[in-house]
């Protein structure tokens, strides 16, 4: 139980850079190079995903996988997460017509739980022999 809360430590963290790391280059992508603002997102998704696979990869879950086979999965699982954001966010503000601020509680929840769990059970275990 120790090493489970010690690895969900250590994925907050590397989300709550990731989380800073889209929100500084965003910004810069938008207000330094004049990208509008979908492509200025875009970029800092791709970078902060970037940096969260290899901090997960690397720290959290100890480089037990091989980049081949887990950083397609990685991608596949973040898409999957922006996904599911997407329909709580649209569920709660379209659907119940409730302000955003409320739908974030559930995508707080709710999407990081789900990766870490993908991320743990199917992306960054070792391969097991038969």
């Amino acid at each position: 139980m120790k090493a489970l809360i010690k690895q969900l430590a250590k994925f907050a963290s590397v989300g709550a850079i990731a989380t800073g790391l889209h929100v500084l280059v965003a910004l810069a992508l938008h207000h330094g190079l004049g990208l509008a603002p979908l492509r200025a997102n875009l970029g800092a998704f791709c970078m902060a995903t970037l940096w969260s696979y290899f901090g997960n990869w690397a720290w959290t879950f100890g480089a037990q996988a091989k980049v081949k086979s887990s950083a397609p999965k990685f991608i596949a699982m973040s898409l999957a997460g922006f996904g599911l954001n997407q329909s709580i966010v649209y569920w709660v503000t379209v659907v119940e017509k409730l302000p955003f601020a409320v739908a974030l509680v559930p995508v707080v929840m709710i999407v990081p739980a789900f990766t870490f769990w993908v991320s743990r059970t199917h992306i960054f275990t070792a391969a097991k022999t038969a």
